[in-house]
């Protein structure tokens, strides 16, 4: 698969899964006062791009959560987010994210399975950085990185600890990491890429 056609799998997967949520999403963020906004819990700066992209969207730029909350304007950002402008702009800046996300796993060593590429890329935007150190770190320890179900292992067992995310969430972390294998496992790249189905290519591909 090109590099173009593993991101759009990413970015598909990413939408139909929900699972860093909806086009309509509005959260605080863990790591402090703004929001995380949008189907892939776009922050900072991140989030800042995206609404600028979207009109009407600059008015939230910049802002904390908590003044969003006290203006009330909470409802009228998820709005804005789940418009028609808004969902084209999440999709156009998780179509180049996506792309992002694909350049840095395929510059890790025997990362060359299309379906592990895709399985890495859907935890990306919890931190594409700490994604790629976490899977060089179990390559060189011996991990099978070729193998999906290894992938599903280290990501279920391993992940939330080695991101240092608290332990109240490592069994919503758990169950992301076997609903992104099912979904991975599942996803038909045989008709439009010519990849072996899932189970009959080598390494489980």
């Amino acid at each position: 698969m090109t590099r173009q056609e593993i991101a759009f799998e990413i970015a598909k997967g990413l939408v139909e899964t929900g699972i860093e949520g909806g086009y309509n999403a509005v959260s605080c963020s863990t790591g402090g006062d703004y929001p995380s906004i949008g189907c892939s819990q776009w922050e900072g700066g991140r989030a800042d791009d995206l609404l600028a992209r979207i009109p009407g969207g600059s008015r939230f730029a910049g802002r904390t959560y908590s003044d969003i909350r006290s203006a009330g304007e909470l409802e009228a950002l998820a709005a804005l987010l789940g418009s028609a402008n808004g969902q084209y702009a999440q999709l156009e800046k998780l179509k180049e994210d996506c792309l992002d996300y694909v350049d840095t796993l395929q510059g890790i060593a025997f990362l060359d399975d299309s379906r592990c590429i895709i399985y890495a890329g859907m935890w990306c935007p919890t931190s594409t950085g700490v994604v790629a150190r976490f899977i060089r770190r179990r390559q060189e320890r011996g991990y099978n990185i070729r193998s999906l179900e290894t992938m599903r292992d280290m990501f279920r067992d391993e992940y939330a600890q080695a991101a240092c995310i608290p332990a109240n969430c490592y069994d919503g972390y758990a169950n992301r990491a076997e609903n992104t294998f099912q979904y991975v496992a599942a996803i038909d790249l045989s008709t439009p890429y010519g990849v072996p189905v899932y189970g009959e290519g080598p390494f489980g591909r």
